[in-house]
C-alpha cells in the first residue's frame, strides 16, 4: 500500500476533486437504491401491479414486463435524483472551491494524496443552521476513490475535520448521510458522532422517499 497524506486543497486539484465526488456518489447508486425497494410504497407498486395484471389478464409475460418496466423506472428515477444532486454541487460550492472553502473564514477543503494523485476529499464550513446555543462546523463532500477504500483514509479525513473544528473554537461537527450507508455510519459513530434526527427526500409517487440521517459530534460530551 502506497503511503498517503492529507493536505489542503490546491487549484490543480480542481478536476480531481470534482471527479472523485461525482464518481463516488454514482458508485453508491446500487447500494442506496436497493433499500428503497424494501419500503412499503416501492415494494407494493413493484410487486402489486404485476400480481394484479397476472390475476386480471392471466398473462405471465405481461406481468413480467410490467415488473421490468416499473423496476427500471424506479432505478432511473433514483439515478436522476443523484445526478441532479451532483450537478447542483458542481455548479455551486465545487465550481469555485477557493471561494467556497478557502476564502471563507472557518472553512476548508482537504485532499488525500497518494503517489502524486488525489484519492480522497473532504470539506467543511460553518453550519448554516447551527444548533441553538452552539457553533457547529458542517462536514461535507467526503469521498474516497473505490480502489483506495479500506485503508483508513476516510477516518483520517474525518479526524482532520474534527481537529480543525476543535482548533477553531467550534462546539462540534454535524453531517448527513443516507440511512443505507452503513460503513459511513459505523465510521462516524466510532469517532463520537451520534444520530440527531432523520429527514426525507421525496422522489415521486411510485418510488419511496430517501431517508437521510443527520449526525452530530459534540466536543463538550467528549471532555
Amino acid at each position: 500500500m502506497a503511503p498517503s497524506y492529507i493536505r489542503r486543497y490546491q487549484d490543480q486539484d480542481w478536476k480531481a476533486v470534482r471527479d472523485i465526488f461525482s464518481k463516488g456518489l454514482l458508485g453508491n447508486v446500487p447500494s442506496d437504491f436497493w433499500p428503497l425497494l424494501k419500503k412499503p410504497r416501492s415494494s407494493l407498486i413493484l410487486l402489486g401491479v404485476p400480481i394484479v395484471l397476472v390475476l386480471g389478464s392471466g398473462s405471465l409475460l405481461l406481468s413480467l414486463l410490467s415488473f421490468f418496466v416499473i423496476f427500471t423506472g424506479q432505478l432511473l428515477t433514483f439515478r436522476k435524483f443523484v445526478l441532479q444532486y451532483i450537478e447542483h454541487a458542481l455548479q455551486t460550492d465545487l465550481l469555485d472551491i477557493q471561494k467556497s472553502y478557502l476564502s471563507a473564514r472557518g472553512s476548508n477543503l482537504w485532499v488525500a494524496e497518494s503517489e502524486h494523485q488525489v484519492v480522497g476529499i473532504v470539506a467543511a464550513r460553518p453550519a448554516e443552521r447551527p444548533k441553538r446555543g452552539g457553533k457547529y462546523l458542517e462536514l461535507l463532500r467526503l469521498s474516497v476513490k473505490r480502489e483506495h477504500r479500506g485503508q483508513g483514509l476516510a477516518r483520517t479525513l474525518v479526524q482532520t475535520v474534527l481537529q480543525f473544528a476543535s482548533d477553531h473554537g467550534y462546539d462540534g461537527v454535524i453531517l448527513e448521510t443516507s440511512n443505507s450507508n452503513h460503513p459511513a455510519q459505523r465510521l462516524y459513530e466510532s469517532l463520537g458522532f451520534h444520530k440527531s434526527h432523520e429527514s426525507w427526500y421525496y422522489l415521486n409517487w411510485w418510488t419511496a422517499a430517501l431517508a437521510i440521517w443527520h449526525y452530530q459530534c459534540d466536543f463538550s460530551s467528549q471532555s
